[in-house]
């Protein structure tokens, strides 16, 4: 016998404030890595329950907490389920592309590159987006990539910058190989704040 229209005990409902308490004493008590999972179900419950601003709240601390334990795979699905809820989300698609920088997969950083800066410019954060791309071109060797990067600057408004990237001898060595996941990660933590005070 199938049973159909009963309740979903770990859905939402009325204990949904209870369960986001637990879960976040869970996180406050949990080894550092593994807060993450707890943030990421409290984004879910919100999701579910409708509640889209509590959800994107949650789940940018578990990309947060995801990206500072190198749980980069795991910071890279909740930025994925960051823009099922909000697909205009930019915070979510730069970190994507951080991470796509960081891993060497240069076909899907062009593309999340791309989707950053056109989520950036209808979200009104183009001077932002101007700063991040600098970032990105500093922590990237790839000629290529950074032939994008100095693209999206020119039609940012910023085409001096774009001329020094692309004149620029891009040289990788190993000490800068090994450096990069630290600029990713930083550099993918920064919020808008963080950012302006940078730039």
């Amino acid at each position: 016998m199938i049973f159909r229209n009963l309740p979903d005990p770990s859905g939402p409902g009325p204990g949904l404030e209870k369960r986001l308490q637990s879960l976040e004493q869970q996180a406050d008590i949990a080894l550092p890595g593994f807060d993450g999972q707890f943030f990421n179900r409290a984004g879910d419950l919100c999701a579910e329950s409708g509640d889209r601003p509590r959800a994107l709240h949650y789940y940018g601390r578990a990309i947060d907490a995801y990206l500072r334990a190198g749980r980069y795979n795991a910071g890279g699905a909740v930025c994925r389920k960051v823009l099922r809820v909000s697909p205009g989300a930019v915070r979510a698609r730069c970190t994507l592309a951080w991470l796509s920088i960081g891993k060497g997969l240069l076909g899907d950083a062009r593309r999340e590159i791309d989707e950053y800066v056109e989520a950036a410019v209808a979200a009104g954060e183009a001077s932002l987006a101007r700063r991040q791309l600098r970032l990105m071109a500093e922590a990237s060797p790839d000629r290529g990539l950074r032939s994008v990067l100095a693209d999206h600057l020119v039609k940012l408004g910023d085409p001096e910058e774009a001329r020094r990237i692309a004149a620029a001898e891009p040289e990788e060595t190993v000490e800068e190989a090994e450096a990069l996941w630290s600029r990713v990660v930083r550099a993918a933590l920064m919020g808008p704040d963080d950012l302006r005070e940078a730039g």
